[in-house]
């Protein structure tokens, strides 16, 4: 339970696709749908509306006198080190409202991971049997592809995973990006995986894709091709020598926007110039019950921290009362 004069502002990064914005906003409900008595309003620190400011001044509007704020984000980097807690900081003072605290974002949480593979398994075993979900494997297709998938009745065996990461400038958040790769790869078989960067981190997309395209094609009917598919080879071990019959290229991003738009324009074109092997894309993460209930821990855990300190000052006033008789 939160106090009543407690409420929540959950941050995106926010996008000008309405499709993007509307998964934010779902992935919100999710959270309501969890904790149902608790205030919790979204909002975006770019790109979209209702803006930081505009939520504040709803939240300041309906009496509640403090927030804590929830990143949805994927590492910690610069938006949640600096941008979130900056606007929030601004537009809060101007209001009167006093911030208790911000959330950390998701990192390699077990939740996202098991998402990551859900979205990696859908576009591969999956699509074999009934076509990629909501036309996502980068084929253009509006809804889902169905019938007409051009995954449908083909078997992966050799799959080289580019993941693509958005990117910063920030070391540590790079490494962390990394490592998922490696924790998600775990529990895939793969011919090769390599992690990516749209900017700030090396090798780029584009560096990425030439790898995967610079790895020799498989026939899929061929049982003579040396690849072993279930041991996962990094990038530092990249060698020409190394099979696939098909390059995953899957996102490690939230929600539709910008981002995704490029990736499906290298997808199409990679087909055209490296036709001699499958290439799709994954879908983006997306609202999801899971990491709607990973958000939803990390608010109870800092609602139980500031109960705590409110007991503390309040037993810290008992005892000066009682020392001064």
């Amino acid at each position: 339970m939160l106090p009543s004069d407690l409420a929540v502002l959950v941050v995106g990064h926010g996008t000008r696709k309405p499709s993007g914005q509307q998964q934010l906003k779902e992935l919100v409900e999710q959270m309501r749908r969890i904790e149902p008595s608790w205030r919790m309003e979204a909002s975006f620190l770019e790109l979209a509306e209702p803006t930081i400011e505009q939520a504040i001044e709803g939240l300041s509007a309906q009496g509640f006198r403090r927030i804590l704020v929830v990143p949805i984000l994927l590492f910690t980097a610069a938006h949640a080190k600096s941008d979130i807690p900056d606007a929030v900081s601004e537009f809060a003072a101007k209001h009167g409202i006093t911030v208790v605290g911000q959330t950390p974002s998701l990192g390699t949480a077990r939740e996202v991971i098991a998402l990551s593979n859900r979205r990696y398994i859908e576009i591969t075993s999956q699509a074999q049997e009934r076509g990629c979900p909501e036309g996502h494997c980068g084929y253009g297709y509006p809804q889902a592809c169905a019938e007409v998938c051009p995954m449908r009745g083909k078997s992966p065996r050799r799959v080289a995973l580019a993941m693509v990461g958005r990117g910063t400038s920030d070391p540590e958040a790079l490494a962390h990006m990394r490592r998922f790769t490696e924790l998600a790869a775990e529990q895939r078989s793969l011919a090769w995986v390599s992690t990516g960067f749209f900017a700030g981190g090396v090798p780029s997309v584009d560096e990425l894709l030439a790898q995967a395209a610079a790895l020799r094609p498989s026939d899929l009917s061929d049982p003579t091709d040396p690849t072993d598919p279930t041991s996962s080879i990094s990038s530092s071990e990249f060698s020409t020598n190394l099979t696939c019959d098909t390059v995953v290229i899957q996102p490690h991003l939230l929600f539709e926007g910008e981002l995704m738009d490029q990736l499906r324009a290298r997808v199409q074109r990679w087909r055209q110039e490296s036709p001699d092997r499958e290439w799709v894309l994954a879908r983006c993460l997306g609202a999801d019950e899971g990491l709607a209930g990973v958000f939803i821990e990390f608010i109870r855990s800092h609602a139980e921290q500031v109960a705590g300190q409110a007991e503390d000052r309040i037993e810290d006033v008992r005892e000066t009362l009682e020392e001064r008789g």
